[in-house]
């Protein structure tokens, strides 16, 4: 069965607990870029975040799932008066990549730094040509 993006995140953390929501719901979601991350982490922003995946048949309800992670539906509701101890929540969104993060942070940096390597192999290249 083939297996279509849900959603990219920018950190390992938030692209397992995507996965494993998804799991709860009963979709067989992964992480095909899990190795990569842990392995190399400085470049999964290169290659444009962190990617989950699940079966074609319920991609739609997956990406519905992760949407409503994101607008907080899942977040525990806390009372504030009860007293009682617990963690605190953090509203907000889940795995918040947006294009430029997808695209890569440094831009023109890349393209810059690109110009800059050819340049100076061309340099050293006629500095040290014989004359």
């Amino acid at each position: 069965m083939r297996e279509f993006e849900v959603a990219r995140f920018s950190t390992l953390p938030e692209a397992e607990l995507a996965a494993a929501l998804l799991q709860r719901h009963g979709i067989s979601a992964r992480l095909p870029d899990r190795d990569m991350a842990t392995m190399l982490p400085h470049l999964h922003i290169a290659i444009g975040g962190i990617r989950v995946v699940a079966p074609e048949g319920r991609i739609t309800e997956a990406r519905d799932i992760v949407q409503r992670a994101r607008e907080g539906a899942f977040a525990a509701d806390v009372d504030e008066n009860s007293g009682d101890w617990t963690l605190e929540a953090t509203q907000g969104k889940v795995g918040d990549l947006d294009e430029a993060e997808i695209t890569g942070v440094l831009g023109p940096a890349k393209k810059i730094g690109a110009v800059a390597i050819v340049v100076m192999a061309m340099f050293y290249l006629l500095v040290s040509c014989p004359a």
